[in-house]
């Protein structure tokens, strides 16, 4: 269950409650309830409590497969995306367990006609492969626009600030690879606005 996975999660990285709730700045007596299930938190309250502990989100978000299998099904796939947004992550790879962790992580997505992955450009530790499965996407890296059609790639060195963009009518979809495996705390939005 979450409130263990959190419970669990915090002691194997040495955090007492008092300290979680310092970095996270969450009441002590609000995560002790998370961790003993008497409260559902909130997408923004996961991603405070796994950014402090350095895990990625969805690691709190679905129950990983107790078989440990290498092989994600159709119907095993992880889906995120919060209300409102206009993209929609879909993980496919194996979850990290204690047993393996992927060195390489492939999101497919989904980004609504006129949208950005987010108002800010993004930048991260891995390099990231993007490839068009259908419709267009324009990747911003930097000051150069990249223009993709449906089946075209581009490769994202690490460390290089960078925001995807559907300046179309119609919804467009896409695959993501990170190399090496990201941890979505890992990840963080410049200070610079496009």
């Amino acid at each position: 269950m979450l409130g263990e996975q959190v419970r669990n999660i915090r002691k194997s990285r040495g955090f007492t409650l008092k300290a979680l709730a310092e970095q996270t700045g969450l009441s002590i007596g609000y995560i002790s309830q998370i961790e003993r299930n008497l409260t559902d938190p909130s997408l923004s309250t996961l991603r405070k409590i796994s950014t402090a502990l350095d895990v990625p989100t969805y690691l709190f978000m679905g129950e990983a497969e107790a078989d440990n299998t290498l092989t994600t099904r159709k119907n095993q796939v992880i889906t995120l995306s919060q209300p409102h947004s206009n993209i929609r992550y879909h993980l496919l790879t194996p979850m990290p367990s204690a047993e393996f962790v992927p060195q390489s992580l492939i999101i497919g997505f989904e980004l609504e006609a006129h949208a950005k992955d987010g108002e800010r450009p993004v930048i991260h530790p891995s390099e990231e492969i993007i490839m068009v499965q259908s419709g267009e996407l324009d990747v911003i890296i930097g000051t150069e626009r990249i223009h993709l059609m449906e089946g075209d790639s581009t490769l994202i060195r690490s460390n290089l600030p960078h925001i995807v963009e559907n300046t179309t009518d119609k919804q467009m979809t896409g695959i993501s690879v990170f190399t090496p495996a990201i941890w979505f705390p890992s990840i963080r939005r410049t200070e610079q606005n496009r």
